[in-house]
């Protein structure tokens, strides 16, 4: 079983040199001269320097130079860093990213349910009330044609009541029928009442019911 080869962390540093003439900047005693690195990406080092603050390599007039070391803010330097450190860097990145936006979509589904629900609940509450206004529409419409029917006249010259607004009536127990009269006698034009006798007329008076009749 052969035994596993493991490699070295990668170093960059031990790579890097003066872009003009390959001087190397490390090196078993450390630097010789200092190095530059320049606005334009290029390492340059301190034998090359332009003395009209342009690039040696690349000929960029008026660029900006900071001391080339270890200890430089970025993003200059994540320029020197390792290939795997900065895909290690940029995985880190991509998940803590992905877990955001995946938070934030899952709350925001939670939400749309929430709300997909209420609006399912108010759809069906306002079906039922237009329902509900529909047949008291068609009740008022019904009520109108009535009222209206009852205000036509009939051929007696009276309007029509209508039993469905007369409010019920129910008989009193105490209401007491008024009596009726006994019926007038008329005698024709001319013609004279007739002339009883004084037996006829006590007998009368014996046989008389209990009320007075008049005759007219």
């Amino acid at each position: 079983m052969s035994a596993e080869v493991t490699c070295p962390d990668f170093d960059f540093w031990e790579f890097v040199a003066c872009n003009r003439c390959q001087l190397p900047l490390s090196s078993p005693s450390g630097p010789t001269v200092p190095f530059w690195l320049t606005e334009c990406g290029h390492v340059i080092c301190n034998n090359h320097l332009s003395p009209n603050q342009s690039c040696s390599q690349c000929g960029s007039p008026g660029i900006q130079l900071i001391p080339l070391q270890q200890d430089m803010e970025p993003p200059m330097s994540d320029w020197f860093k390792s290939a795997s450190h900065v895909l290690d860097s940029a995985a880190y990145t991509i998940k803590f990213q992905q877990e955001s936006m995946a938070a934030q979509i899952r709350n925001l589904q939670a939400r749309y349910q929430q709300q997909r629900t209420y609006i399912e609940k108010l759809k069906r509450e306002n079906t039922q009330l237009r329902e509900i206004l529909a047949t008291q529409g068609q009740d008022l419409h019904h009520d109108r044609l009535q009222i209206e029917s009852s205000s036509y006249l009939n051929h007696n010259g009276k309007r029509q009541k209508i039993d469905a607004l007369r409010p019920p009536t129910s008989s009193s127990p105490r209401s007491v029928a008024t009596p009726v009269g006994p019926n007038r006698i008329t005698l024709p034009p001319g013609q004279q009442p007739p002339q009883l006798s004084s037996n006829q007329n006590a007998y009368l008076d014996e046989n008389a019911p209990p009320h007075n009749q008049h005759l007219q």
